[in-house]
């Protein structure tokens, strides 16, 4: 999906998991405008992600670095707190707002994003107080699997939780826990269900989709399927690298030009080296640079060998 109009970036994609990763998934509107910034911030509430909640009671009073109570003041007609000279000093309506994370809207964004069946979805989808949700079930790498959406993966306590749930009998489906925890959270659970980090996912995001399925694909099924992806692939646009379980971002319409050529020469001759001037010539690009610096400052050198004039994967296998 684009980018554009009504649909999450993942800048603001990655914010809101921000507020959904909190103990309590909601955010004071002095903080979302002066931290998010006023354009991240209108539209998350304009597009509903964010849902207006209770009114706060107190009021930062950062002159005096303290909270002070706020009551309503007829005479001001606003609500207002007593300052350390006893008058009565109005607070912004605004002020008092707070925000929480909706996450109706957001399971259902994920359920677009990954398109789930009608079907599969329920109304009661929300489970363990609002730390799961069950999102829907969709076709990845041609089978069906139960995506669900989980919090506070970080938490042992949540862990365990998530954990004790999945131990009741459930459908066969292989399940997919996304999670907004950060990359840190763990990468399954003991009923052997894999858990992607969405921050992390949203480091693979392209100009054509939000989140990396051929990523996701390779997670949940790994290389010894037999639909799996092969040890090396890129996505469609060659924006990303994967080798094994890492992957690199690819900069550059003519670097990612040659990584798209040598994965489809990977493909066809996984055990043959490829010479680099041949490289060029089928890019149909005019340079007489060496590999190391047609990469120069690329971390995907890392992923990638080359001597005498050949380049091939480092696949840790021996190529001819």
């Amino acid at each position: 999906m684009g980018f554009n109009g009504k649909n999450l970036t993942p800048q603001i994609c990655k914010l809101l998991m921000e507020i959904v990763e909190q103990k309590n998934p909601n955010i004071s509107h002095s903080v979302l405008f002066s931290e998010f910034g006023k354009d991240v911030a209108k539209f998350l509430i304009d597009q509903n992600y964010l849902t207006q909640g209770e009114s706060l009671e107190s009021y930062w009073l950062g002159s005096e670095d303290k909270d002070v109570y706020v009551e309503w003041n007829e005479k001001l007609k606003s609500f207002a707190y007593v300052s350390s000279s006893g008058k009565f000093v109005a607070v912004k309506e605004d002020d008092l707002k707070t925000y929480d994370a909706n996450f109706e809207k957001i399971v259902s964004f994920l359920a677009k994003e990954f398109d789930v069946s009608e079907s599969s979805r329920t109304k009661q989808n929300q489970h363990l107080e609002g730390l799961l949700f069950f999102v829907g079930e969709a076709r990845i790498n041609k089978k069906k699997v139960a995506v669900f959406f989980a919090r506070r993966l970080n938490d042992n306590e949540v862990l365990k939780k998530v954990e004790e749930f999945f131990i009741k009998p459930t459908s066969s489906l292989t399940k997919l826990v996304l999670t907004s925890s950060n990359h840190l959270s763990p990468e399954s659970l003991k009923n052997k269900s894999k858990i992607i980090s969405i921050p992390k996912l949203l480091g693979l995001a392209n100009g054509k989709a939000l989140f990396n399925m051929d990523y996701i694909a390779n997670v949940i099924f790994g290389i010894g399927s037999d639909e799996a992806k092969p040890d090396v692939y890129c996505t469609e646009d060659a924006s990303t690298l994967f080798v094994g379980d890492k992957s690199w971002s690819i900069k550059g319409d003519k670097q990612r030009q040659i990584i798209k050529l040598m994965c489809d020469h990977y493909l066809e001759n996984p055990d043959k080296k490829i010479r680099w001037p041949d490289l060029l010539n089928d890019a149909d690009i005019e340079t007489s640079s060496r590999f190391r610096d047609f990469f120069k400052y690329s971390a995907v050198l890392e992923a990638i060998n080359h001597q005498n004039g050949f380049v091939w994967f480092n696949t840790g296998e021996k190529i001819d």
